[in-house]
């Protein structure tokens, strides 16, 4: 007995528009975020919708962007990733000034060994 294995096992499923379920969250979840700022009277009317055209469209941009063939949630998270593992942060309060001295000595010879 002979079987086929489905050749778009691996492509993501398509709800509405074309958007993945978890595109859709997106678009959904800045279009409520949109309506809520603008139904509160927190501001002016033009600041309102101002501020509910960015929230919307920053939705729409997470939901359809694309560049250079990736989403736009795949870049943020790049970004992220990028920027979390490039700098460090350290707490030098109460630390002993030998100690800074030392960490500080390990990095420039890591950096000049590069």
């Amino acid at each position: 007995m002979s079987a086929r294995v489905p050749l778009d096992v691996d492509l993501e499923d398509k709800l509405l528009y074309g958007l993945t379920p978890i595109r859709l969250a997106y678009l959904l979840v800045s279009l409520l975020g949109g309506f809520a700022l603008w139904s509160s009277p927190w501001s002016v009317q033009a600041v309102r919708a101002g501020s509910c055209l960015a929230v919307i469209g920053l939705g729409v941009v997470m939901a359809w962007g694309r560049w250079r063939s990736r989403a736009a949630d795949r870049w943020l998270s790049d970004i992220a990733i990028f920027l979390v593992r490039r700098y460090r942060i350290t707490w030098t309060f109460g630390t002993p000034p030998w100690l800074i001295r030392i960490r500080s000595k390990r990095r420039q010879e890591a950096i000049s060994s590069t």
